[in-house]
């Protein structure tokens, strides 16, 4: 068993635990990283049968070019352990006024997309293309100064500022904004989805792993035990211990482990409900966390083909009236998925030949879901039926190659990595949702009122889409944890 004591304990191995425990290691501390399961990658898990290799549910990151994923590797110097790769195109599919489900313009390698390509895909009429251009320039040219003033009004409400025709108002949200954040645009922050959205614009989106990405999440958690740390898989923390107002170490089901730092990659709601404990906190503290809202959720279905359906990697389905509201959200979140939703899919051997077996292919969807983790199978049922009465309109010939498939869902997602600590939390897609209020400015500090506790991963830290929101989180804790142990071994 590992040594007892540390400098630091970061509990859980998703992607903002295993990059901050890797640089915190590589920059000399003493870590110990901690994972319940028995693979790094949290939400992007890589798992694997019968000759297919993938990850747990659809995961797509951005942006491409100078990536943070890249920078951390680049730190631990890892960068020959992961190899990860950007297609540059990608299936989206709108279906036109005619009902017909038409493929959105490829451009060509290197080159930046004609926006008359893309406003023909979307039925753009000629006179409504100016203000179109508009919108998607100052969204893709504005300064940090200007996106620092959105902090306050959602992106609906920027939105509204220009005359965007539905068309160009669906792509700007289903398979943009709505796969980022996984929230409504009417409670999404107008400066994340600005800032995010325009890392995409200039520098792309669409980057996957060979191997999955969990393969870059054991990179990083590798990182620990290559600079003197020790990482435990199957460890199940069941406490974080205080004493003093101060964190002692952590209490696992492996045993007991000491040290003055704790990090936390198990969300701030569970990290201060259930791991810490509500009477370590003040009051009005307790009463914040549990206001905080988390985001969506994801569920979709594992297709296992014997031939091949698609050449894209990834794409999206999306139409005028797939986009939520919060009005539409609160009348269908408890009752029956709406008549059409944007349906993301992923198809890893297209990015990665050896993801599948000779011939065959994974296809994998993702779709908006309540992130309660305690749906009912009736409920569950209805998302996954509506998923694929939208999939097989767009692939009909897609059924007479199933070889098998599996659904996933929100229990899923909770029991892999979030406990479920308040009522219809747990099964988020993300982490906290990055609305008005918790985002941007005004996202929850890394660090705790508890000396010594830090949150890491997509609930403090960072920005941006999933992985590359946890992976910024983790860099920035990192930095926060090194300089918080170098002050107290100096007034030691």
């Amino acid at each position: 068993m590992a040594e007892s004591r540390y400098d630091v304990i970061v509990v859980g191995a998703g992607f903002g635990g295993s990059a901050c425990a890797g640089l915190l290691a590589k920059r000399g501390l003493k870590v110990l990283l901690l994972e319940k399961n028995a693979r790094a990658g949290g939400k992007a898990m890589t798992l694997s049968k019968k000759g297919f290799t993938y990850t747990a549910w659809v995961v797509i990151s951005a942006p491409t070019q100078g990536t943070l994923l890249e920078v951390v590797l680049k730190e631990l110097g890892i960068e020959d352990k992961v190899e990860l790769v950007a297609p540059g195109v990608n299936g989206s599919t709108y279906k036109t006024s005619s009902g017909k489900w038409a493929i959105g313009p490829q451009p060509a390698p290197g080159e930046v997309m004609d926006p008359n390509k893309m406003f023909d895909w979307l039925e753009v009429k000629e006179e409504d293309r100016e203000e179109s251009l508009r919108v998607m320039t100052e969204l893709t040219m504005m300064s940090p100064q200007d996106i620092d003033t959105l902090n306050d009004i959602t992106f609906a409400d920027w939105l509204g500022r220009y005359s965007v025709p539905r068309s160009v108002l669906a792509f700007l949200l289903g398979p943009v904004s709505d796969g980022c954040f996984m929230v409504p645009y009417d409670a999404l922050s107008a400066a994340e989805a600005v800032k995010t959205l325009q890392d995409i614009f200039l520098r792309s989106g669409g980057v996957f792993c060979k191997g999955g990405f969990g393969k870059l999440a054991s990179a990083y958690a590798e990182a620990v035990e290559a600079n003197d740390g020790k990482v435990v898989m199957r460890a199940r923390v069941e406490k974080i211990t205080v004493s003093q107002g101060k964190v002692t170490g952590a209490v696992t089901d492996k045993g007991s482990f000491q040290a003055p730092i704790v990090v936390s990659n198990a969300g701030i709601q569970p990290t201060v409900l259930k791991l810490v404990g509500e009477e370590h906190f003040d009051k009005g503290y307790v009463n914040y966390v549990k206001e905080l809202v988390p985001s969506w959720g994801m569920m979709g279905t594992r297709y296992f083909l014997s031939k091949k359906v698609t050449d894209y990697p990834y794409g999206a389905l999306f139409s005028n009236d797939s986009p939520y509201t919060l009005e539409k959200w609160l009348k269908v979140k408890s009752s029956n998925p709406p008549d059409e939703i944007t349906v993301w899919y992923e198809v890893p051997s297209n990015y990665d030949p050896e993801a599948a077996p000779k011939g065959k292919q994974l296809l994998m969807t993702g779709f908006w879901c309540p992130c309660d983790p305690q749906m009912t199978a009736k409920e569950k049922k209805g998302w996954w039926d509506k998923g694929e009465e939208m999939l097989f309109k767009v692939f009909p010939d897609m059924p007479k190659y199933i070889e098998f498939k599996e659904g996933y869902s929100t229990r899923d997602v909770s029991a892999l990595t979030r406990d479920h600590v308040l009522p219809g939390q747990g099964g988020e897609c993300i982490g906290l949702g990055q609305v008005v209020g918790q985002a941007g400015a005004h996202k929850p500090s890394a660090k705790a009122p508890i000396q010594g506790l830090f949150y890491v991963g997509c609930d403090a830290g960072g920005y941006g889409v999933g992985i590359h929101q946890a992976v910024d989180s983790g860099i920035n804790v990192a930095s926060m944890v090194q300089k918080y142990h170098l002050m107290h071994q100096a007034m030691q």
